[in-house]
C-alpha cells in the first residue's frame, strides 16, 4: 500500500471541550471519529496562544526553537530554515500540499511549503468546508498522496464582537446544560458564555462530519489519515493565554482504518511537539534530527507505550512580555515565571471584555486569588482546577524540587533562553536583544 493522504483539521481555542472528552456538548461526528480511531486523553499544547502552538504542531519543536515566541500578526515569524514545517517536509517526500482556510504560522503561507492555497471568503468552518469537500470530489490533485491542512477560525470569539462567540449560524446550548469547570465561577454570565461557545463547537462538529462523509463518498476513507486538534485552550478565564490545564490541555483525535485501532483511548502524556514525528512515523517519512518531540505512533496503533513522564509548555509574548514555563506530570503541575515580580497575570483583551471576564463582572474578579508569585505547584489529583498553589507547602517540598529539576533539564536540553531570565527582577537588555533578533522587523 502506498503512503496515505493526510488531512489535518485544526480549529481555534477549543481546548478539550468535546463529548468524547466528557463535556456535555453536542459533537456526534467527532465522537464517532473518536470511536473509529484513537483519542489522546492527555494531550497538551506547547504554547499558550495561537502562533506559538501552531508552530509546534507544524515543526515538532518548541516555540523558543522554531521562532514563533509571539503572534504572527504582531510581527513574529516561523524560522522555516532552522525548523522546516510539515508541508515543506512532506512536499519533499512526494506529497502535494494544500491549505484550506486558516493558518497562523507565517505571514506568507507559501513559505510553509504549501503548493496551493484555497482561501474562503472568511475562515469560518461552514465556509472553508465546502471548498475542501468540492476539491475532494472534483480534483484531488495529480495522483500523489496529499496533505490537506484545513483551518477553521472557530471557536475563537467572534471577530466582529470579540466579547462573544455568537453568530447566526450557531445554535447555543441551554445554559442549564453546560458544564462549569472548577476553574470557572458558576454564575449566569459564565453559563451563557459557555452556552454560546457550545454552539460554535457544534458547528465545527457538523463540518467535520461533512468532511468525513465526503472522504467516504470519494472512496478515500481507508487511504487517509485524519487528525483533528486545536491550538490551545478555550477563550475563558484561567484558560487561553495561561499555562493552566484550561489553557494547554487540548483535544487530539486520529483516524486511519486498518492502522489505528477503533476505540483506542491513550492515557499517556503527549504534546503538540510530538505530532510531527508521530505522523511521519505513521506515514513512513523520515523524521529530521532537529525535531524536539517524540513519536507516540505505537500508542496510537494500540501498542503499549508509557509515553512521556512530563510535558512542557511556554509563554513569551502576546500583548506584553511575560516569560513563563510549565512542566506537568500525570499528577502535578509546576509553573515558573521568568520575572521576580508580576503586577498582573496575562489577560488578553477578548477576555477582559467578555461577559464572563473580570472587567464586566466583579463575581469573576473575586473568584480568583489576588496572590502573585514566581512559582506555582498544583496537585492535580486533589485540585484539578489549579486553584490552590501548594508551592510553599512543606509537605510538597520533595515534589517541588523534582518538578524544578525536570524543568531545568528541559531548559538545558532545548537551549531555552528562559534559563537565563528566572532570577532577574527585570528583563536584562542583552536577553531582550537576543529574543528580539528572532522577531521579523
Amino acid at each position: 500500500m502506498g503512503r496515505p493522504n493526510l488531512v489535518v483539521v485544526a480549529c481555534h481555542d477549543l481546548g478539550d471541550y468535546l463529548g468524547c472528552y466528557g463535556t456535555p456538548v453536542r459533537t456526534p461526528n467527532l465522537d464517532a471519529m473518536a470511536n473509529q480511531g484513537a483519542v489522546m486523553e492527555n494531550h497538551f499544547s506547547a504554547g499558550a496562544v495561537c502562533s506559538p502552538s501552531r508552530g509546534s504542531i507544524m515543526t515538532g519543536c518548541y516555540p523558543h526553537t522554531h521562532g514563533l515566541m509571539g503572534l504572527v500578526h504582531r510581527g513574529w515569524e516561523l524560522d522555516v530554515d532552522a525548523c522546516p514545517p510539515m508541508p515543506t517536509l512532506l512536499r519533499e517526500a512526494g506529497y502535494q500540499t494544500h491549505l484550506f482556510g486558516f493558518q497562523h504560522e507565517h505571514w506568507d503561507a507559501r513559505r510553509l511549503g504549501y503548493e496551493e492555497l484555497h482561501p474562503a471568503a472568511h475562515d469560518y468552518a461552514d465556509q472553508v468546508t465546502p471548498i475542501f469537500t468540492q476539491w475532494l470530489r472534483s480534483k484531488r490533485g495529480d495522483g500523489r498522496p496529499f496533505l490537506a491542512s484545513v483551518g477553521f477560525s472557530e471557536t475563537h470569539r467572534w471577530a466582529l464582537n470579540p466579547s462573544h462567540f455568537r453568530r447566526e449560524e450557531y445554535e447555543p446550548a441551554e445554559p442549564a446544560d453546560v458544564e462549569v469547570r472548577p476553574y470557572l465561577p458558576d454564575i449566569p454570565e459564565v453559563r451563557r458564555d459557555l452556552a454560546d461557545f457550545y454552539g460554535a463547537v457544534n458547528l465545527v462538529d457538523k463540518m467535520v462530519g461533512r468532511i468525513l462523509a465526503t472522504l467516504e463518498e470519494t472512496g478515500l476513507t481507508d487511504k487517509t489519515l485524519v487528525l483533528f486538534t486545536t491550538d490551545h485552550g478555550a477563550s475563558f478565564m484561567h484558560s487561553k493565554g495561561t499555562l493552566y490545564d484550561g489553557g494547554t490541555k487540548v483535544a487530539l483525535l486520529m483516524r486511519w482504518p486498518g492502522v489505528v485501532p477503533a476505540g483506542e483511548r491513550c492515557r499517556c502524556l503527549t504534546s503538540h511537539v510530538d505530532l510531527l514525528p508521530t505522523l511521519f512515523g505513521l506515514l513512513g517519512v523520515p523524521v529530521p534530527e532537529h525535531v524536539e518531540g517524540s513519536s507516540f505512533a505505537d500508542a496510537v496503533k494500540g501498542k503499549r507505550d508509557d509515553g512521556r513522564r512530563y510535558v512542557f509548555a511556554e509563554k513569551n509574548y502576546t500583548n506584553y512580555y511575560d516569560p513563563t514555563r510549565m512542566v506537568r506530570s500525570h499528577r502535578f503541575k509546576y509553573i515558573c515565571k521568568g520575572l521576580r515580580t508580576c503586577i498582573f497575570d496575562f489577560i488578553i483583551p477578548e477576555l477582559e471584555l467578555c461577559p464572563s471576564g473580570f472587567r464586566k463582572n466583579r463575581a469573576v474578579f473575586e473568584f480568583y486569588s489576588a496572590r502573585r508569585c514566581k512559582e506555582e505547584l498544583y496537585d492535580l489529583g486533589a485540585d484539578p482546577g489549579e486553584m490552590d498553589n501548594v508551592a510553599d507547602d512543606p509537605g510538597h517540598e520533595v515534589t517541588l524540587n523534582e518538578m524544578r529539576a525536570a524543568l531545568e533539564a528541559h531548559l538545558e536540553a532545548t537551549n531555552d533562553p528562559f534559563k537565563n531570565l528566572r532570577n532577574d527582577i527585570v528583563m536584562p537588555a542583552r536577553s531582550y536583544e537576543s529574543l528580539r533578533d528572532r522577531k521579523r522587523v
